[in-house]
């Protein structure tokens, strides 16, 4: 079964990497969602795809130079356009969050895709995953395009998958070798990296028993051409199209 994976939460409808973006994607029947942190001036992992704060919040600066109490003070909707121009999400007490108030929050049987952006985020990501819910429900992975971050996870948890990004067009073979010899579960390529014909890859990987995900996916004829050859899953900006696509959770 192909998951259908988040891309920072329900991200074509509402401010990536907000609860209410990992709400609607639950709402929409995603599998599972995908995050990336970074680690804050204080130690805390922020929930967050940049390393600064302009993009997406109405604040600015270096995640890594600010303590999780300033970063919270940012709007997380300020930035967030609607198709009509407008900004729905302003001013509506949306924030950055800790990945630990996302473990808080994180029903069961929705699994989690950690992305660590900061290599120094690894050791905290490995800490707030021990004794959380989804992490004893075998549901959590940690991914990065940073090998250090992920061998570091590895290293403190063997028993939680990682996965190695590829950044596109990146040799996949080179990859997999790494993620072998690494003793990592899985790799994830950029979509197009896949071609028109996934077979040959997800063979390779399979016969040393790794799993292949991809990003980011938003045409359904896609999705369902890559879930007819059994690619692990892919993550969508688009959760509600993926399950249309999909089908049903579980079948």
């Amino acid at each position: 079964m192909t998951l259908v994976v988040a891309h920072r939460g329900a991200s074509a409808h509402a401010p990536e990497n907000t609860l209410d973006a990992f709400r609607q994607a639950v709402e929409m029947g995603a599998d599972a969602i995908e995050l990336d942190v970074h680690l804050t001036r204080d130690g805390q992992l922020a929930v967050i795809h940049d390393e600064t704060l302009e993009r997406t919040t109405d604040l600015e600066g270096r995640v890594s130079e600010l303590t999780m109490k300033q970063i919270q003070r940012a709007d997380a909707g300020h930035r967030f356009a609607a198709a009509d121009g407008s900004f729905p999400f302003r001013g509506k007490g949306l924030n950055v969050p800790t990945l630990p108030e996302v473990l808080s929050w994180l029903p069961a049987g929705t699994g989690l895709v950690i992305e660590i952006k900061a290599i120094a985020a690894a050791g905290p990501v490995v800490e707030s995953l021990r004794g959380s819910a989804v992490r004893a429900a075998g549901a959590a992975s940690a991914i990065s395009f940073e090998q250090r971050a992920i061998d570091d996870v590895h290293d403190q948890d063997p028993e939680l998958p990682t996965g190695y990004l590829l950044v596109p067009f990146e040799s996949f073979d080179s990859g997999l070798n790494y993620a072998v010899q690494r003793g990592h579960a899985a790799v994830h390529l950029y979509e197009g990296d896949l071609g028109l014909d996934p077979a040959p890859k997800l063979s390779q990987a399979r016969a040393f028993g790794l799993l292949v995900g991809c990003y980011v996916v938003n045409d359904p004829m896609r999705m369902t051409h890559l879930a007819a050859y059994g690619l692990w899953g892919f993550v969508t900006d688009w959760p509600d199209v993926g399950r249309q696509a999909l089908g049903p959770r579980g079948s």
